[in-house]
């Protein structure tokens, strides 16, 4: 199999989208042309380098932290027999077949795929976008309202799989004030110099977690959007948090555009990390509250 780019109209690249690349981020990148679909009409690929640039985009190193997650839930792609995701990637490579994928969980959102064991499983759902949107004020959604919906879809889904609401604990207790109350103290550090390396602990901790926790896997997905969005100019803070634009949440999701500028501002991991353990908290504590 050749990794050449491949020829769409469309009403292809749009099935593709839909059915297959079922993340808001790479979604919008492949539905503009940012991210180049190569390989195969049924079996389609992506460029390492390709979303590693696109992460990095505006200053920052989001995109490098986007190539582990690549490297680790997208390396393997159809094999003979078409039915499962079973053959290693190419070199440089990674498959854009999502649904169905190592990454793929129980607990996920439903805004974009289905069943998460199955491939080309996505499909938009406007009812779950919306109980989503319902979460929104003045134009802003902020992080804890994400942990809440969070853990609605945990609650909703019985294959889910939450080690227990204690894993924030466990968190918090590891990195003592470096979190603080719900991440809070980490924003400044954030700001620093040798932010990253004073985080990557936490990282290494979560990353560890999101495959065994889909608390844990859905928090470090929207803390991903978070990360992406956080420091657009249309995202602001609602309760002394932060809180996103939920115009550029709704361009991603349902226009599968990136936002307006989004080349303009940084993206880093230590932001990922940041919103995810804030996340991880906030979900834990509203999915053991009932």
């Amino acid at each position: 199999m050749t990794a050449n780019k491949v020829a769409l109209d469309t009403e292809t690249r749009t099935r593709i989208i839909g059915t297959k690349i079922t993340c808001p981020f790479l979604g919008s990148a492949a539905n503009q042309e940012r991210l180049i679909i190569l390989g195969e009409i049924g079996n389609p690929l992506a460029s390492i380098g390709d979303v590693r640039r696109l992460g990095n985009t505006g200053g920052g190193d989001l995109g490098d932290l986007l190539v582990l997650f690549a490297e680790g839930n997208h390396a393997f792609m159809r094999g003979g027999s078409g039915v499962a995701l079973d053959t290693p990637v190419p070199p440089g490579m990674f498959s854009l077949e999502l649904p169905g994928s190592q990454g793929s969980h129980p607990g996920h959102s439903g805004i974009l795929q289905g069943d998460p064991r199955k491939l080309e499983s996505g499909r938009l759902s406007v009812q779950d976008f919306d109980r989503l949107a319902a979460l929104a004020k003045g134009g802003l959604i902020k992080r804890a309202d994400v942990g809440r919906f969070i853990a609605e879809n945990l609650k909703r889904d019985a294959a889910s799989k939450v080690i227990g609401a204690g894993v924030a604990e466990l968190l918090l207790e590891d990195l003592g004030e470096l979190l603080g109350a719900a991440g809070g103290l980490l924003l400044g550090l954030v700001q620093s110099n040798g932010a990253g390396a004073r985080l990557r602990p936490l990282e290494e901790k979560l990353t560890k977690l999101m495959g065994e926790d889909n608390l844990v896997g859905s928090s470090g997905e929207f803390g991903l959007l978070f990360a992406f969005l956080s420091r657009s100019p249309r995202a602001g803070a609602l309760d002394g948090e932060p809180a996103l634009s939920f115009a550029d949440v709704r361009t991603m999701f349902l226009d599968k555009r990136l936002p307006e500028g989004w080349e303009l501002w940084s993206k880093t991991r230590a932001d990922w990390v940041v919103h995810t353990a804030s996340l991880v908290v906030s979900a834990a504590r509203e999915f053991s509250s009932h």
